[in-house]
């Protein structure tokens, strides 16, 4: 027993090699394994790309619908405003009762149209339909709806009394500036519906406070 420990000690084998046995060759990492996770996490990324492009689209869908019903709501303001200066101007010079009295029966009729193709342009905006995650449209919304009723307000009262129209309007004034910010917010980075562009023409100059058109000129 000694001289064979001895030979095998000279022969390079320490006592730890012939007790553990030969060395263990890592195993290869299974083939079809390799595949599986490849194509799971493949599966993964093109979920996560489908997804973030499915939100885009609908980011865009929405601003695009809200812009539209906005727009409409914005033409029915800028008609009413141009019919009661066409009702000005045909006042003459030197007017008498009797065309004081027309006129102040035309804007009455004026506003009352006005204050219904208003208001259906507001159940329009209204109607547009946003995801309970999308808080910025749903602001812009809101917010551009408080003009909408601002401008519903202001026409029925000049229904009852003409001479509205000759007085200021702060609240649609101020309605308007108020939705400004939350439009432009609204609209999403990848802007595939000209957005900004349709708000910039919505308030002519982008730093404007005040409504194109301004409620002062309906005098």
């Amino acid at each position: 027993m000694r001289d064979r420990v001895a030979v095998a000690q000279d022969g390079g084998v320490s006592q730890e090699v012939l007790q553990a046995g030969p060395p263990q060759q890592p195993r290869p990492f299974p083939t079809a394994l390799a595949w599986t996770v490849g194509l799971v996490a493949l599966a993964v990324f093109c979920a996560l790309s489908l997804l973030g492009i499915a939100e885009l689209a609908t980011r865009n869908a929405e601003a695009a619908r809200l812009l539209a019903a906005v727009e409409a709501s914005e033409a029915a303001m800028v008609d009413t405003q141009e019919k009661v200066r066409e009702a000005f101007d045909a006042v003459p010079g030197q007017p008498t009762q009797d065309d004081v009295e027309g006129l102040r029966a035309q804007l009455s009729a004026i506003a009352a149209e006005g204050q219904g193709a208003i208001a259906a342009a507001g159940v329009q905006v209204s109607a547009v339909t946003v995801l309970p995650w999308h808080a910025a449209t749903r602001e812009a919304k809101t917010a551009y709806l408080a003009h909408n009723q601002a401008w519903v307000d202001y026409l029925g009262a000049a229904t009852e009394d003409p001479e509205e129209f000759l007085r200021p309007q702060p609240a649609v004034n101020d309605t308007f500036a108020d939705a400004r910010l939350p439009l432009f917010a609204a609209v999403p980075r990848f802007d595939f519906v000209n957005g900004i562009d349709r708000i910039i023409v919505i308030y002519g100059d982008a730093e404007s406070g005040e409504e194109p058109g301004g409620n002062d000129q309906a005098t």
